[in-house]
Formats: C-alpha cells, structure tokens, sequence
C-alpha cells in the first residue's frame, strides 16, 4: 500500500526543512517544490514556511508571492501569515505598503495578537525616521546641484529599451536583409574614476558590514581569480562561477536592505556628534594627504635623478611609466595642487637622459657600410624574414603562433600598447601627450611597424609644439629619422635632420648639434654614393644598348 498525498507532503517537507537546516538551498528548493500541489487548497503550511526560507537566501520577491498565496488560503485573520507578508514587504523596502498593513492587521487584532505588529510599526517609524529625518536637509544642501543629472542618470538606465538589430530596421525599409551585429558602445572609465568608484564600494561595505567588509571583498576578488575559477580544468569553471555569483548577490542584497532602511547619509550625520570637530578631522586628514604627497614626489625626483646619474635609460622609461600611470595619474589637484609642474619636472628629466644617448661614436663611420647610419642612431636594421623549413615528423621544426618567445614579447608589445592607448584617450595635458605618443611610436618601430612610428612621431610633434616643448620635438623628430634610417629614405631624412638640427641650436646643445652635424654628413654622402652608381649603371645600360644597336646594324 503506497503512501497518501498527505503523507508524501509531509515526508518532503521534513526533507526540505533538513537540507534548509544543512545550508543546502537547491535540494531545499526542490523539495518545496514537490511538497506544494497546486490541486490542494488546504496546504498553506508548506507555502508559509517556503516564504521564511526565500527570506533566508535573499529572495523577497518568491517570499511575497508564497506569503500571499498562504494568505489566500489561510484566510486574512492568520496572524502569522501577515507578519510574513510585512516582514517580505520590509525586505523589498516597500516602506509605505508595508506601513499600510501593519495599521490594517492592527484594526483588525486584539490583544497579544497585536504585539509584533506594534513591534513592526516601531521599526518602520524609525526606517521613514533614518530616511526622511534630520540627516536629510545636510545632505541636501550639500549634493542638492548633483541630484538632478543623478536622477535623469536614473531614469535612463530604469528605461529599458531592447535594441534593435540593424538588419531589423533595413529589412523594415527594404533596403537590406543581411544579418548585422548589435553596435555596442564602449564606454572606457578613466582611472581615477575607477578608484573612486573602488573606494566608494569599500566605504559602502565598511557602513554596513562593519570589519567582514575585507571577506566580502575577498569573495568579490575571487569571481575573476583564474586560480580559483580554473576555466581550463574538469569542465567546472561554470559551476564555481554559479556558486560565487550567487553568494555575493545574496550580499549585495542585504547590503541594499540595509541602506534602503538607513543610507549612508544618515550613517555618517548618526556617528558626527560635532559637526565642526568632524570638519576639522577631515581638513586635516586632507592636510596630512597632501603633506604626504610632497615627500612622495620629493622621493620620486630623487629617484628619477639618481636613475639619470646611472645612465640607465631602461630603468628610468619604466619607472617614469609606472609612477605616471599609477600613481600621479590618481592624484587630484586638491591634494596636489603642484600636479602640473611636477609633470613637466618628470617628463623633462626623462626627455634630457633620452638626449644623452645620442653622442659621437668611438668607432669610425664609413658611408659605403649601408648599416652606418642605424648603428650610428642607435637602431637595429631590417633584416629579412628567415623561412623555416619544416620536416614532417620533426615537432622541433614547427612554428607555433602561441608559443615561444616573439610569442611573449609580441603579447608584451600589445599590452603596453593598450595600455598607453588608454592613458593616451584620458591625458589632457600636452606635454604627457607628446610623451604618450613617443612611447607608442617607439613601441611600432621596435615590432618594424615603420609607417605607423611615423604617424605617431608626427603627432608627437604636434603636441610638443602645443606646450612649446622643444626638447620633446627634438626627441619625436630623432624617431622620424631612426624609421626613415631603417627604411633607407635618404631625401626624407636630410628633411628630418635639418629639423632637428634648428632644434638642436634652439635648444643650445654643441654635443647635439655635432652629432647631427655628423648625421647629416653621412646621410649626404649615402646620397652622392647613390647618384654614382645610379649614374654607373645608366651608362652601362647605354653601352649595352649600343653595342647592341652596331651588331643589329652589322
């Protein structure tokens, strides 16, 4: 004899209740599931405790609609199904709604029955309380002209509108039926929004969470950490990536909860008794940031200086890469009201070491060595490409595109390209411009991408002419004449040299002025040599036709 319906309800519940205990949330769900029949009007047991555990995993919506039906069935005199709906309702920050139901059960109950419905209306006094209190006319006048591009900023993204797919609208038109992509914009965030963006996340967790703000920081780090997701082992990634979306939007919703009821505005006017002893501690952690900037970039210089010293140009290009683009570029004027003439301090340092290394050199240069110009700025001449000869069987003759090391290199070659690119769409002052666009030409001419250098070199110039920094032209017009050196464009380059050659005296620099003077000299002897053996091979080409005319006539 099997078991009634009554009974198998009774056996899931249990079950379900067991792994709700366990923590087990999706067998949990599944058990309520198979418990709750649609065909029995009578079960509101199982829905009531259905909503009590959606409540537990952050799930308010499921609770109200379970609480809900569990009233319909109950009837509206249950008083612990209507403490659920007002306690969902709470959840969701429908305050007013759930402001409305507690007076209506009040009117409704007598007695002890009355009590947590006092208790809830005790609590919703002081959420509208926290919300709409004192706290509010401060914050108000504080942000009260940024509240209206806030709230059309709001409404924009709450208006949802699907877009439609460009093969859609021309077929409309019937102009075109082919199948297109959506056009997505990309909207790229400058670093220093970025960090605000990061330390309003951190203060928002810290107003809430207290000290487990660092684990719920943790496990937002780790949804992106290749070491925990592992995509490329036991086919899982998927399911961990699940499991850690789910635990952090269960946070995050809590989070929500908490600041619907008190915002952060309340938070902060709740912990400032004295408002004019909070201000002070604010002026002066603003003092105390700003005094430890200046021994920052105090310390820096003496670096960037001790770096010039050694003549060591790698190191420097990448520690002036690293402080610009990390540190410098998150400062704002308020705590370093100096940004502007420290940017030209680095740059001019590093613009002066780049200069050094374009001296006499100790070996003679000889104009019938086609390589002596390259050698003489200080680049690598362009080699043809070697072709492999691959043997079938032999793996080491095989050339792999994602291995090896031009592999590495190219994808560092890329990611420093992308990273100027960046750096480059969010700089606004000419001469980081100038800079930024050095480094990129220098990386295309580093991977023989000639064309390209000199498009970069160009505006790097342009940029440089901008702020009226002439040693910065000087070095961007040196680019020019390195591609041009390894593209053997002779014509091109006497341009080039006499450019920098006026900047060089502009700049009041013998030792440059002499090596240019040299530059220009060999590069005129390339082209004298060059007419004579065009002129040679012109004249034996006459000869030969000569000779061939007296044998035809002959």
């Amino acid at each position: 004899m099997g078991w009634t319906s009554k009974q198998q309800r009774s056996i899931y519940r249990s079950w379900a209740q067991h792994f709700a205990s366990k923590r087990n949330n999706t067998q949990a769900l599944e058990y309520f599931d198979k418990c709750i029949d649609d065909h029995v009007s009578d079960d509101f047991l199982t829905l009531f405790m259905r909503s009590k555990f959606n409540r537990l995993i952050a799930r308010p919506e499921a609770a109200l609609k379970d609480s809900q039906k569990a009233s319909k069935i109950a009837g509206p005199w249950n008083t612990s199904v209507n403490i659920q709906i007002v306690d969902a309702l709470h959840d969701l920050n429908q305050f007013e709604e759930n402001k409305m139901i507690i007076h209506n059960n009040l009117r409704m109950h007598v007695g002890h029955k009355k009590l947590p419905f006092n208790h809830r209306l005790t609590i919703i006094n002081e959420n509208f309380k926290d919300t709409i209190g004192d706290s509010l006319t401060p914050f108000f006048l504080k942000n009260g002209s940024k509240l209206a591009a806030f709230h059309e900023h709001h409404l924009k993204q709450r208006k949802h509108v699907e877009p439609t797919i460009r093969w859609q609208k021309l077929k409309e038109r019937n102009e075109c039926d082919v199948l297109s992509f959506v056009e997505k914009k990309n909207l790229r965030a400058s670093p220093l929004e970025t960090a605000w963006s990061k330390r309003k996340t951190k203060v928002y967790f810290q107003t809430y969470f207290q000290q487990t703000w660092a684990d719920i920081s943790f496990l937002k780090s780790l949804r992106s950490n290749p070491n925990v997701v592992m995509d490329k082992a036991f086919n899982s990634a998927g399911e961990r990536k699940e499991i850690m979306n789910t635990c952090f939007d269960y946070v995050n919703k809590f989070c929500r909860m908490l600041h619907a009821r008190s915002p952060i505005y309340n938070e902060l006017y709740a912990r400032s008794d004295n408002t004019e002893m909070a201000a002070r501690f604010h002026q002066a952690n603003m003092f105390r940031i700003q005094y430890q900037t200046r021994r920052n970039m105090i310390s820096i210089l003496r670096t960037i200086m001790a770096l010039r010293e050694q003549e060591d140009t790698v190191r420097l290009r990448k520690y002036v890469a690293k402080v610009m683009g990390e540190y410098n570029v998150l400062k704002t004027r308020r705590v370093m009201p100096w940004k502007t003439e420290f940017m030209n301090e680095v740059y001019n340092h590093l613009a002066l070491s780049l200069c050094e290394g374009y001296r006499l050199p100790n070996q003679k240069v000889s104009p019938y060595d086609n390589n002596s110009m390259c050698h003489l700025l200080g680049v690598m001449p362009l080699k043809p490409t070697e072709q492999r000869h691959v043997v079938f069987g032999d793996r080491s003759t095989y050339v792999y595109d994602d291995s090896g090391e031009a592999f590495e290199q190219a994808k560092a070659h890329k990611r420093a390209k992308l990273e100027l690119e960046k750096r480059l769409h969010f700089s606004k002052q000419p001469i980081e411009r100038s800079y930024l666009l050095y480094e990129l030409a220098d990386s295309h001419m580093a991977q023989n991408q000639q064309l390209r250098c000199l498009l970069y070199a160009k505006k790097s110039i342009d940029e440089a002419r901008r702020c009226n920094s002439k040693i910065w032209e000087f070095l961007a017009t040196m680019l020019q004449a390195k591609s041009h050196a390894i593209l053997c464009k002779f014509e091109r380059q006497a341009e080039v040299l006499n450019n920098a050659y006026e900047l060089a005296k502009e700049l009041r620099s013998p030792r440059l002025c002499t090596f240019i003077e040299l530059c220009r000299m060999l590069n005129k002897d390339y082209m004298t040599l060059r007419k004579m053996s065009q002129l040679v091979a012109t004249k034996r080409l006459r000869t030969r036709m000569s000779h061939r005319s007296l044998n035809d006539s002959s």
